[in-house]
This record gives C-alpha cells, structure tokens and sequence, in this order.
C-alpha cells in the first residue's frame, strides 16, 4: 500500500512540533522537518547558507526552489526504502509548494495525503512563544510570521479544504486531546 502523506500547518507555536513527536512516534511515519534542514543549511559559510541565515533571522521564508532542494534527496531516500508514511513539519507554506509537492508525489504513486491545520489564535501565539526559547521567536520575527502564514499558508488551507483533504483540529486544548482528535480524525485517510 503506498505511504500516506501528513501536512501539519497552524501558526507559530501552534503545537506541531509536539504533535508530531507523539504521532510518529505512534506511527512509525517517517518526518520531514523542513525548519530543520534549513537551520543546518544555514550553518555552511557559502551564499545560499547566509542567505537562509539572514532570511530565518528576520522571520522571513525561504525561496520554494531552495527548500525543493533540500525536500528531494530527503523524499527519495523515503520512497526507496518503502516508508509507510511521511509526515511534514509546517509545510507546505506557499500554494505553489502545495502544487509542486502533489507533482513529486504523483511521480512516487503516493495519492494518499491529508493536511491538518491546529487553529489557535494570534493572542495565543504570543502568550506561548513567550515560554518558548527559540531564535527567531522575537516578537518582531513573529509578527512577520504571523504576516506571511495569513498571506500564504491560508491559501494553502482552503486549497487542501476544497479538495477534502483538511482535518481541522482546535490547538488551544490539552495536547492528550489534540492527540485524541488527531487520531480520530485522520484515521480515515490512513486506511483508506
């Protein structure tokens, strides 16, 4: 049976990160953590690392073509060694990623897929990225944050809504009962 794609999106702070620990965990899926990859590629001293250096620093996003780079090799190693499921931190932020991404796996033969939006509120970003001690969540970066996910991510949300493919889940709840409606909820996509 081909694998089945997972997109987590929701706001900074929104809980993906710890969503996703517990659900592959449970799963055994594979992750693809897209702000990972990035922050090791902006190590290197040549152009490209600066400028994903600069570009993360001011909360900004990352060209699709260069993000594409890193994604490929990542997503062939998956497919050839048959993962039963790949899980994507955060991603797809633009439309046109969401596009290019269906195309990669149309290619793999992997149909199977589902975005799962965690909803929480601007204020509860701040209330908890406050608690959180990351670089780039000064308030600044993530108020440019907060820009590009309402101008591009949105767009994103209503795409996989129009085609079915959402499962919507409140974030401000505990994380055992985010886990529970997680489960629930994309329980379908995963047997089907």
């Amino acid at each position: 049976m081909p694998p089945v794609v997972i997109f987590f999106l929701g706001r900074p702070g929104s809980g993906k990160g710890t969503q996703i620990k517990q659900f592959i965990k449970d799963t055994g899926f594979d992750v693809v953590k897209t702000g990972e990859l990035l922050r090791e590629r902006a190590k290197k001293e040549d152009f490209i690392g600066k400028k994903i250096s600069e570009t993360l620093l001011k909360g900004g996003l990352i060209p699709t073509p260069i993000v594409f780079l890193l994604w490929i090799p990542l997503l062939l190693n998956l497919y050839e060694k048959k993962t039963k499921g790949v899980v994507f931190d955060g991603n797809p932020r633009k439309l046109y990623e969401a596009y290019m991404l269906e195309e990669v796996f149309e290619m793999f033969g992997w149909e199977r897929f589902v975005a799962v939006h965690l909803k929480i509120s601007e204020k509860e970003v701040f209330k908890r990225l406050k608690n959180r001690k990351r670089e780039d969540d000064k308030e600044e970066e993530v108020k440019e944050r907060l820009r590009w996910f309402k101008r591009d991510v949105l767009p994103v949300i209503s795409y996989f809504q129009k085609k079915g493919k959402l499962v919507e889940i409140n974030g401000e709840q505990s994380v055992e009962e985010i886990r529970k409606k997680l489960n629930s909820k994309i329980k379908r996509f995963i047997k089907s």
